[in-house]
């Protein structure tokens, strides 16, 4: 491949251009070429900075090689057994030997004496095979402990959650250290190795040089954990001797190669815990490892560390002892270790730019646009640092000049151009690929749309465009059966060519370049079209609309999803992407639009959310961000990845004055994301963030200047205990402002939390003197002492342990708690129930007394809890109100330290929910968890509990929060109860705020199936539910199943369940059996009047059979039961009489004045009936215009669209469907939004008017979001009417789309010919 100077590859030349602006699809035509020769490359000259390649004591990796640690470790390991290498059986006469040699060199003169040191015996035996041939046998060879490899200076082993110990435990000088060596090494292979070049012909093997000795005893003075010295250079010494004795070299080399082999079969064997003291064992014979062992030493290093940042430092160091010991990387090495620094380099760059975004989109919270949390600032400075890429460019460079044959695989390759595009190395990664493709490596074609990019970056565009051409011939070859080309990605390849386009300014050679390619892939069959729609939804998303967001225009980020071809699941993740990137820059318009056009049930909705969360946060928007933070919390997915936007939330709610809110959201939260952790180590991480979170809180706390109130900072200290504990200077913040007044507001739980986290903070000594400290435990523990309920035993040992501390200041305190313990002691068969010490057991105590014994019984408030239920049952007061008046009463309650009983819990819910005060649900559970908390030994806190969380699933079905409904649901399902059966009839009647999409009678039918498989005997309410939903789908013999099995089971139907049925029965004009039902409802015993069913019957026989003397009948049946006539029914009465024949419009008015005569007024719906009778029945368009100019008039009259209605059907229906434009300008001015069913109206008018143009604006005004079934087929009708086939198709395939059941489905399909499948 060429770029620029590279013409003269071998291979081939990738000299193609761009002709006509534009670069060729890869389908298309070979076009002229041309080669660029300009911008000559140097040598690289980059220098590595300290970075985390090295551990504090462990940047080399013969530091692993020390006797006495390998010994200690393998001894621990049960494996034991002696050296068998020869050289090392000498006793360390050797090192005497060389010692004696440098004297006489010297001319018998030396400094100062030193002592040699005998070496070490080591208590293992590497080979699996010993050399004398008998068999070892080991055990536990499998092992993976964690600190393999590992000698560092720090006294413990890290795991993945002490990241932030490392970070603060990293010693930079060993770091810099560890990269010069590597820097070194590299240096002095090179050199070396060139001057063997010249001057032998040998083995590549270099020889040893003063210099090198030098570098050598330099590093191991730095690197080397055990301070001695001795046996390192008793090691170089055994060597230097062996390499100067007269042995035999075939000897010689026989003793490298099995000790050598030995390595390789224990990596082989995938024994990997025995190759580094197998390995150490070969250094201190003297041993010149193999550069097999080496490649088993490295996937040693890479296999057993168990935390991930230490790999690369322990490969690194592995290298780094490779070119000590002059023993040439051969391909193999250097594919393993430089695919894996170029892992490493890609990791920090995806870190990097996640980091970003979390800093644009939390960080702008504060003034200096930091970071929201201190761990991801550090974090990030360290991956700033990170020179993993330098280091494999160094690494490659080296190994190229020093023997151009050593070639990598085609994955390494492709991640170190990869890692060295995405970190815009253009020059680097131009060297890399050359060398690829130099000896004729196949490439990987996901290397490609990275290279583009990197050349368009700096807008280099003719070089991006040479290098897709050469993609392009190589995809062509590829297509002609030559395997050239790995994995092939021909859409990524060419988003990156549009996007490098439009990154260089060229948007029309970037449009032209995409119809080519759309040319090219266009195709008859399904097959083209599918790989077309593909084609085009990645370009799309990843080449246009991205270059759009990288340069921050939003909005025509947006515009272009809306125009392009996309399917609907591309559509909805490019819609995120836009509102994510809008909101993190402060576009709020753009993110909103953006947002609206997500689909609702996708996981790219609660990412988009998030960012619209944060967004409205930052401009302190807090009831537009409740919305989002809802969504977020009835998420199923709510784990650490919100710890941000959780803590942004709480401290916004608490900047804004909504400190309890705040703290009680926040703790919910917290403990949601522990419970959704999956392991222990991730749990741990979790925590810390919380306790990082805490602080941040605790920040905002005190910025406010003003002491929180006692439920926040319960909730706060609740958090925290929660959690990992206290939480310094948080908890002490807190309780500085808890006083006697605060504390007697609070249970017995709360108190003992106050008095465990008093006694932690003084027994700690730091507040020992601090007399306000002292005087609130003091308070605390009499609080305690004259409860009933008996302390924990941890509790109790907090105490004694704070009473030993303030012994000698505060002899009073201790006195009381002695004298408290010794009444407890002096009691007999009592002292168990009350003394300060745990009771027993609940494993000891009878099943009997469980199924019976409340352990809240005691605080519970039953006088205080009926008058509660009595004021939300309260019939002559507003809901509303009656929920505020219990919300004090609970209150008061709960600050003398008692609650009330379950049912309270439940009924208050419930009442919340209706009143659409979402938070209030959350808040109310909160004090519930507190009050009573859930103990499942008991069978009375099991039974409470479970009608706590039935009406949390009913709250949240009522305030449309399904995804939390299903966690409380499966909660129940856990405690071994189930919700009742009015709460599955909330499951169905709610089916239709959730989406309009499916079958609702299918859905509704599973649910009542799930009940009773669940155990749920049902009630009338979920037989309603269910009928009713049948019954508007018209599955009228389904219906009338359910009412007799109803009966069969013994329950009565109600006169809404009779209502159903007859409403169901009009449906499908089955009149006979609905007038029998009716007849049977007005004569049952438990029949209770109500005027739906009369409301039925008289619309049945005013629409269906048009008969006005069946409406009267029903509408007198009705009076002679005393059922007050409601709205609807006055409106079916004008329709009747205006109408039906005969036609009466004076008895149609008199209506009105009727019911202006008995107090009620008219409505907008009364006299949109009168304007449609006069309009469309009489087709009396004047008086029409009349009736709608009174009601506009008329100051008691809400303007409404069924008004505008009823006078837009009388203008089409009298053909002036040309003066509707007006009156639609002043609906707009009325402030009356657009319906579906005007739309329809108008869309029909036009179309008989042949102006289908004007339907088409309509249809698309409208949106995807409100247009209902009855708006597709109007539409289609006026597409077919206008011979426009083509377009009648598209809006037939967008309402197969959107789910719905066939049976309505089918009539559009009829109107166009085809046939469902």
């Amino acid at each position: 491949m060429v770029f620029k100077p590279f013409t003269h590859l071998a291979r081939q030349s990738l000299g193609k251009t761009f002709t006509h602006g534009y670069a060729q699809s890869v389908v298309a035509a070979t076009q002229s070429s041309y080669a660029s020769s300009t911008t000559p490359f140097g040598p690289f000259s980059s220098h590595h900075a300290p970075s985390r390649f090295s551990k504090h004591g462990t940047s080399q990796i013969h530091t692993t090689f020390q006797h006495s640690s390998t010994t200690s470790g393998l001894a621990s390991n049960g494996q034991h057994g002696s050296t068998s290498d020869a050289s090392v059986a000498d006793g360390g006469l050797a090192a005497y030997y060389e010692a004696w040699q440098k004297q006489q060199r010297n001319n018998g003169k030396v400094k100062e004496w030193k002592q040699f040191q005998f070496p070490l015996r080591i208590g293992w035996q590497a080979p699996s095979v010993a050399l004398d041939g008998k068999k070892i046998d080991k055990n536990n060879a499998r092992l993976r402990p964690d600190t393999v490899l590992e000698r560092g200076g720090l006294d413990r082993a890290y795991s993945a959650s002490a990241v932030d110990d490392i970070k603060k435990a990293e010693d930079v000088a060993a770091e810099v250290t560890a990269i010069a060596a590597v820097d070194e090494a590299i240096a002095t292979e090179i050199s070396s190795l060139q001057i063997d070049s010249l001057t032998s012909t040998g083995p590549t093997i270099l020889n040893v040089t003063s210099s090198d000795t030098a570098f050598n005893e330099e590093t191991a003075a730095s690197t080397v954990s055990n301070p001695s010295s001795s046996s390192v250079e008793s090691r170089d010494t055994t060597r230097s001797s062996q390499l100067s004795s007269p042995q035999s070299d075939d000897t010689a080399r026989t003793l490298d190669s099995v000790q050598s082999e030995n390595i390789v079969k224990l990596c082989n064997d995938e024994r990997y815990v025995e190759i580094p003291a197998a390995f150490e064992a070969l250094l201190a014979g003297g041993v010149k490892p193999s550069v097999e062992a080496y490649n088993a030493l490295l996937t040693a290093a890479i296999v057993l560390p168990a935390v991930r940042h230490q790999v690369v430092p322990k490969a690194l160091g592995v290298y780094t002892s490779m070119l000590r010991e002059r023993v040439l990387p051969d391909a193999a090495f250097l594919t393993s270790l430089l695919g894996l620094l170029s892992r490493r380099a890609i990791d920090v760059y995806q870190s990097k730019t996640v980091l970003d975004v979390k800093r644009l989109r939390f960080g702008n919270l504060k003034a200096d646009s930091r970071f929201f949390f201190r761990s991801d600032e550090g974090e990030y400075a360290i991956l700033s640092e990170d020179d993993a890429l330098s280091v494999a460019i160094k690494i490659f460079d080296a190994a190229v000049s020093t023997s151009g044959d050593r070639l990598l695989s085609s994955e390494a390759y492709q991640l170190l151009i990869k890692a060295c595009a995405l970190n815009g190395q253009v020059e680097a990664m131009i060297r890399i690929y050359s060398h690829l493709e130099k000896h004729n490596v196949t490439p990987t074609a996901s290397m490609f749309p990275a290279m583009i990019e990197a050349f368009a970056r700096p807008g280099d565009l003719r070089t991006a465009v040479e290098c897709y051409n050469a993609y392009k011939d190589m995809a062509i070859q590829n297509d002609a059966g030559h395997a050239i080309l790995i994995n092939r990605q021909d859409n990524e390849v060419y988003a990156a060519v549009v996007k490098s386009y439009a990154s260089c300014g060229k948007h029309d050679g970037g449009e032209r370049f995409f119809t080519k390619v759309v040319d090219s892939l266009n195709s008859a069959n399904d097959q083209g079209k599918e790989r077309l729609q593909e084609a085009q939804d990645v370009i799309v998303t990843h080449g246009l609309v991205q270059q759009r967001l990288d340069a921050g225009q939003f909005m025509k980020a947006l515009r272009i999803v809306e125009e392009r071809s996309m399917t609907p699941v591309a559509h909805s993740k490019a819609m995120a992407r836009i509102c994510s990137a809008a909101a993190d820059h402060n576009d709020a318009e753009s993110a909103t639009e953006a947002y609206r056009s997500v689909q609702a049930e996708s996981s790219e909705k609660l990412t988009a959310a998030l960012s619209m969360l944060a967004l409205h946060l930052r401009n302190g928007q807090i009831e537009r961000g409740r919305t989002f933070w809802s969504l977020l919390y009835g998420s199923s997915h709510f784990d650490v990845s919100l710890i941000e936007p959780t803590t942004m939330y709480a401290t916004t709610l608490i900047a804004h004055g909504h400190v309890d809110e705040g703290t009680a959201q926040a703790r919910i939260a917290f403990a949601r994301m522990r419970a959704a952790a999956e392991t222990s180590s991730i749990r741990d991480q979790i925590k810390e963030k919380i306790d990082e979170a805490i602080e941040i809180i605790g920040s905002s706390l005190a910025a406010q200047q003003t002491l929180p109130l006692a439920k926040a900072s319960m909730n706060l200290l609740w958090a925290m205990i929660e959690n990992n504990g206290p939480v310094s200077p948080v908890s002490e913040q807190l309780l500085a402002g808890l006083g006697p007044r605060e504390i007697a507001s609070f249970s017995h739980q709360d108190v003992v939390l106050l008095l465990r986290t008093e006694a932690e903070m003084i027994s700690g000594g730091v507040f020992l003197q601090d007399v306000a400290h002292i005087a609130r435990f003091e308070h605390l523990l009499d609080r305690v002492l004259q409860s009933s309920p008996p302390l924990d035993t941890m509790t109790v040992e907090l105490v004694e342990r704070t009473m030993k501390s303030i012994e000698a200041q505060h002899p009073e305190v201790v006195m009381k708690w002695r004298q408290a313990c010794q009444m407890v002691e002096q009691r007999s068969n009592a002292s168990m129930i009350d003394s300060p010490v745990a009771p027993i057991a609940t494993d000891a105590i009878p099943p009997a007394y469980l199924d019976t014994f409340d352990p809240y019984a005691a605080t519970f408030d039953h006088r205080g809890s009926n008058a509660i239920l009595d004021e939300l049952d309260n019939p002559r007061s507003k809901s509303a109100a009656n929920l505020d008046g219990a919300l004090s009463r609970v209150r008061n309650m709960r600050r003398v330290g008692r609650h009330p009983r379950y049912i309270v819990y439940a009924k208050l819910i419930t009442a919340a929910a209706k009143e659409g005060r979402v938070n209030l649900i959350f808040d109310l559970l909160g004090m519930a968890r507190q009050d009573v908390a859930f103990i499942p030994q008991y069978s009375s806190v099991r039974d409470g509990w479970s009608s706590i969380l039935d009406s949390m699933i009913g709250a949240c079905l009522t305030v449309g929060n399904r995804n939390a409904a299903a966690d409380f649901h499966q909660q129940i399902l856990q405690m071994g109860s189930a919700p009742t059966a009015n709460t599955y009839g909330l499951y169905i009647t709610t089916l239709k705020e959730s989406t309009r999409t499916f079958d609702e009678a299918r859905e509704a039918v599973d649910i009542f199936q799930r009940a009773k498989s669940e155990g749920v005997e049902p009630s009338a309410f979920l037989y309603n539910a269910l009928i009713g939903k049948l019954g508007k789908a018209r599955r009228i013999d389904d219906c009338l199943w359910y009412f007799s099995e109803m009966r069969a089971h013994g329950i009565r139907p109600t006169s809404v369940t009779y209502g159903t049925i007859v409403n169901a029965l009009c449906r499908v004009s089955n009149e006979r059996h609905a007038e029998e039902l009716f007849d049977e409802m007005e004569s049952m015993p438990n029949y209770k009047p109500r005027p739906a069913p009369y409301n039925s019957l008289m619309q049945f026989f005013l629409t269906t059979k048009r008969d006005s003397n069946k409406v009267l009948e029903y509408y007198s049946r009705m009076l002679r039961n005393n059922i007050q006539p409601t709205m609807h029914t006055y409106k079916l009465l004008i329709d009747t009489y205006a109408t039906l024949e005969p036609v009466d419009m004076a008895a149609a008015e008199g209506i009105m004045s009727a019911m202006r005569a008995s107090g009620l007024r008219p409505e907008a719906v009364h006299y949109a009936a009168l304007v449609h009778a006069k309009g469309c029945a009489l087709h009396d368009m004047v008086g029409a215009r009349e009736s709608f100019d009174s009601a506009m008039a008329n100051p008691e009259v809400r303007p409404q669209a069924c008004l505008y209605q009823a006078l837009f059907e009388s203008m089409v229906a009298n053909h002036c469907v040309e003066d509707t434009e007006g009156l639609l300008e002043h609906m707009a001015s009325k402030g009356v939004e657009m319906t579906p069913y005007i739309t329809n109206t108008l869309i029909h008018g036009w179309a008989m008017a042949r102006n289908v143009a004007k339907a088409q604006a309509l249809y698309e005004g409208i949106g995807k979001e409100k247009r209902e079934p009855s708006t597709y087929e109007a539409m289609t009708r006026a597409f077919l009417a206008g011979q426009e086939r083509d377009h009648a198709l598209e809006v037939l395939q967008e309402m197969l789309s959107r789910g719905y059941p066939s049976a309505v489905t089918n009539k559009v399909v009829d109107l166009i010919g085809h046939a469902v499948s």
